[in-house]
């Protein structure tokens, strides 16, 4: 297949260069990340001004953009000449489960590959003990192996919604050296992250401020049919997360004023 993979870590992250590697034992890859880390901009779109494209070699290019952007780019200009198969966004340095798909750039590349038309896997790496997984190296090869395995398989859950309701493939794995096995969410888990901004004035007169955003302490639901719960038992999880937005019947008998 001819894949094009991108992600939101930057062209020169570990993930996506152990990712297109792997790939490349069995398929045509193309390349088209952001030329630096773009984390946490969820589906952010450049319509104003042009974007900087850098070939940093064979099918392999770096885009001054987003990843949304960069599926753009790819997807539907002539920089590659062939017809794409399939994206693959990834592999992310950290969960993108539950919560974490609104704010992902990983998860919003992948949903706009679907909303254009081609099948899509996001792929990322969710250590349960991250100082264990720094101090040892984060261990991509595990879930590039695994992706490289399966890619029909993952490719086909993501094209048989293409024509309905369309979705995008999440795949979320602990940083090991084999898996336990594979386990097909039935539920996606709720993070709360406790983050807080502090401001501070730069003048007496109150008139000007700078912000700074705090992280705060990730809390979030082990129930046993979560993502999250099933990543931590050293599972593969596979999702398929919707890409349109989903109506909530409103109940009637609300009165409204006009």
């Amino acid at each position: 297949m001819n894949i094009l993979i991108t992600n939101d870590d930057g062209i020169f992250a570990e993930g996506i260069n152990i990712l297109s590697e792997t790939l490349s034992a069995k398929h045509n890859v193309f390349v088209v990340a952001p030329h630096t880390n773009r984390s946490a901009v969820s589906h952010h779109i450049n319509m104003t001004d042009s974007l900087d494209i850098q070939k940093i070699k064979d099918n392999y290019y770096s885009v001054t953009g987003f990843p949304v952007d960069c599926i753009s780019v790819g997807l539907k200009s002539d920089l590659i000449s062939c017809k794409i198969d399939a994206v693959v966004s990834g592999i992310n340095c950290g969960a993108n489960m539950g919560t974490d798909i609104i704010y992902s750039g990983t998860c919003a590349a992948a949903r706009q590959a679907v909303l254009d038309g081609y099948p899509a896997i996001a792929l990322s790496l969710a250590p349960a003990n991250w100082e264990k997984a720094r101090s040892e190296g984060l261990k991509y090869k595990t879930l590039a192996d695994f992706a490289l395995n399966n890619l029909e398989t993952l490719v086909s859950l993501s094209a048989d919604s293409l024509d309905n309701a369309k979705a995008f493939v999440n795949v979320n794995a602990d940083s090991l050296d084999s898996y336990k096995g594979v386990y097909l969410c039935k539920s996606l888990c709720a993070r709360k992250y406790g983050d807080k901004v502090v401001v501070n004035s730069l003048e007496k007169d109150g008139n000007k401020f700078t912000s700074k955003f705090v992280p705060g302490f990730l809390e979030q639901n082990y129930e046993i049919e979560t993502d999250a719960a099933q990543c931590k038992n050293g599972n593969v999880c596979i999702s398929k997360v919707l890409c349109e937005p989903v109506c909530v019947q409103i109940v009637d008998g609300i009165e409204f004023k006009l």
